[in-house]
């Protein structure tokens, strides 16, 4: 088969779909995260006037309920994670795809509507469902969609598409703070930062719109060969090989979930009380980095699908090590230029190994089991993610000025626990996933 056919039909469809539903999902939940910092600053009566009438924010007084509404998204993501993948592959992949972004339209329209932390801390766990019954499974979809040659690549797309709107979101985001500025002149500071929400519920909506165009090929597209092919079991009765190289992409994604966790309730609040302060400049900072990750995403993934699994394997267990000493010196910048830099280096590593990752464990199972083996790896991640936030909020706000090492506050520390935790996990991968002992193990069924 030549390369043009494997991007043909049905397959074309669901790609371009799944691309679309990744970038504007994407784009309205980072704008969202870029305003709700200063929603909750409002809240709480410490932000009494807008942010650029300000010299500074004092943001760590919002640590602990951001590392709260981290929380309360991961552990009800983590808590259905796996379910909407066993129940996608019994019901089809598109209604649960499609179910989950209604659900996440009606949140995005609900945070408008809060009127104090608490409904918000709600409105995240809701929504957290939301996300569950939409992204691990849209990711089996994509995998059942193409064959296993060009795998890494169609997953570099919709990673690519994500981390475009992920570009895009903190620029809607302080965007739409600027539309809400001139309509509510003279209102009141939280009402300024809650109108944005609207336009973002509209912008999910569009999200639901297109899913319905979405076609479930159940698993007659492009499944695995051989014994692979002819396996009926369950994940109880995968190969040997199989189940230890799972656990180890599993007990990765738990620690790099907390990782993940510690920095990512901490991050904006960094970025305003360090780096710079105003929605529109917070934006920038963050869209950069997207931007350079771009670059690197599908020119790896296509060199990745060329590589056996052996040095595929070599690179995800380079790019995690590498990525994860760098996170690790991120708290100790102070300069706008030198943390873009910084972040632009991370988004590009983190570009090539998440696509490969979900490549390399779609390579694993059969078809008809993908959506419970990404279902599984998102409640793992989401899990460690429940944890993290609570751990890296608490650290920012409690140790905040003090020194908890000689040359390290609490800034400092929160940044560097993530990189060493995450670290743990590259032995695991490198010690249970062993791709020639995977591919004996389904040959024996043949």
């Amino acid at each position: 088969m030549g390369e043009r056919d494997h991007w043909s039909g049905a397959v074309k469809r669901n790609i371009a779909v799944l691309v679309v539903l990744s970038f504007i999902t994407a784009a309205g939940f980072s704008a969202g995260n870029l305003l709700l910092p200063y929603y909750i600053l409002a809240l709480k009566g410490v932000l009494r006037a807008l942010p650029e009438k300000l010299a500074a924010i004092n943001a760590s007084k919002a640590a602990i309920e951001v590392g709260g509404l981290v929380t309360a998204f991961m552990a009800a993501r983590a808590f259905m994670a796996a379910a909407s993948g066993w129940l996608s592959d019994r019901l089809g992949r598109k209604p649960m795809i499609v179910a989950g972004l209604g659900l996440y339209t009606v949140t995005q329209a609900a945070y408008y509507a809060s009127t104090s932390i608490w409904q918000l801390l709600l409105i995240r766990a809701v929504q957290g469902i939301a996300s569950a019954m939409t992204w691990p499974v849209a990711e089996a979809l994509l995998m059942d969609s193409v064959p296993p040659t060009v795998r890494t690549r169609a997953m570099s797309l919709y990673v690519v598409s994500f981390n475009l709107g992920n570009v895009v979101g903190p620029l809607l985001g302080s965007a739409a703070y600027a539309v809400s500025k001139q309509l509510l002149s003279g209102g009141a500071v939280v009402d300024v930062f809650r109108l944005p929400f609207l336009i973002l519920a509209g912008l999910a909506a569009a999200t639901f719109a297109t899913s319905l165009l979405l076609r479930d090929p159940g698993h007659r597209l492009h499944g695995a060969t051989g014994g692979m092919e002819r396996f009926r079991g369950g994940m109880l009765q995968l190969p040997a090989e199989v189940k230890k190289a799972l656990t180890g992409f599993y007990f990765n994604a738990l620690i790099n979930g907390v990782a993940v966790g510690i920095v990512s309730s901490v991050m904006i609040l960094y970025i305003i009380e360090y780096i710079v302060h105003t929605p529109e400049d917070v934006g920038a900072v963050m869209a950069v980095p997207g931007l350079a990750g771009l670059l690197v995403s599908y020119p790896a993934a296509r060199l990745m699908d060329r590589l056996p699994a052996t040095e595929r394997k070599k690179a995800l267990i380079a790019s995690m090590a590498t990525s994860r000493l760098l996170l690790a010196t991120v708290g100790y910048i102070r300069s706008a230029a030198v943390f873009v830099a910084a972040l632009s280096a991370l988004n590009m590593l983190m570009n090539i190994l998440l696509p490969l990752i979900r490549s390399l464990e779609a390579s694993l199972v059969p078809a008809r089991l993908r959506g419970r083996v990404f279902g599984l790896h998102q409640a793992f991640f989401n899990t460690g993610m429940t944890v993290g936030p609570l751990i890296g909020s608490w650290i920012y706000e409690t140790y905040h000025d003090a020194q908890v090492l000689p040359g390290m506050t609490g800034v400092e520390a929160v940044f560097v626990l993530a990189g060493v935790l995450g670290l743990a996990g590259v032995p695991l991968i490198a010690l249970l996933y062993r791709p020639a002992s995977v591919e004996d193990a389904w040959r024996s069924h043949s």
